[in-house]
């Protein structure tokens, strides 16, 4: 199978760093890999006919995009649609994919959510480090193939309040404590989910602030076991 990485944005998320993990994550499962900094080639759809798997790993900061973080055109957009319509499928993790091009509002029809807080700051409100708290991820569909033999887990990071679609298949799900904002008390986010875009397969993980994240055992099975899930759509749309 044939995978591309589009790298890029704020570097806070530090980028190629997780693109380095994650192309030798996918090698290791036979994908064939290509990296791109620029999101250039999306404008040429019947160039990337032969791609399986997509993966952004670009991210904005704060509410305000700046030029520097890059941007995804119309165009682009429309060819990533075109792709993932006709079976090619998109995987992905925390801001990289969820907090990607937010003025963009169909990517995030497609992907099924966007990124809006991370109690107790949020993208204008910031509070560093502070951030980072105790919580616990519930696998809810422990008999999809994705999180099979996956106990639910507890990690320090990131805790990420979302706008879903509510047709996403969760997976997993994380319920806020109502420490930082009372009013969300006992509010249930999905954590990871997967859904459909017409012919393509779409897979979501919203844990990944920092790289140690993703090698958590559970979290590096979950992205594995998803990347190949979203990818395997495009044979299946071969073979009819």
């Amino acid at each position: 199978m044939k995978a591309v990485l589009f790298v890029g944005g704020w570097e806070g998320h530090a980028p190629t760093q997780f693109s380095d993990w994650y192309e030798a994550l996918l090698s290791e499962n036979g994908f064939e890999v290509d990296v791109y900094d620029t999101m250039e080639p999306l404008e040429r759809p019947e160039d990337l006919a032969d791609v399986d798997l997509i993966t952004p790993i670009w991210s904005s900061a704060r509410s305000g995009h700046k030029l520097e973080f890059g941007n995804m055109t119309k165009p682009q957009e429309d060819g990533l649609l075109k792709l993932v319509s006709n079976g090619c499928g998109l995987a992905g993790w925390h801001g990289h994919m969820g907090d990607a091009f937010r003025d963009r509002p169909t990517y995030h029809f497609l992907i099924g959510g966007q990124f809006v807080a991370h109690p107790p700051g949020w993208p204008d409100n910031l509070q560093p480090r502070e951030d980072y708290i105790d919580y616990d991820v519930t696998i809810c569909r422990p008999a999809d193939p994705i999180v099979k033999g996956i106990r639910s887990f507890r990690l320090t990071s990131e805790q990420y309040y979302m706008l879903v679609d509510p047709s996403n298949e969760v997976l997993a799900t994380t319920t806020f404590s109502g420490e930082h904002l009372w009013w969300i008390e006992g509010t249930v986010i999905p954590v990871i989910w997967k859904r459909r875009w017409d012919k393509g397969r779409v897979f979501y993980c919203s844990i990944g602030h920092e790289l140690d994240d993703l090698k958590i055992p559970q979290v590096t099975e979950m992205i594995r076991r998803g990347s190949i899930w979203a990818a395997e759509g495009r044979g299946l749309v071969r073979e009819a």
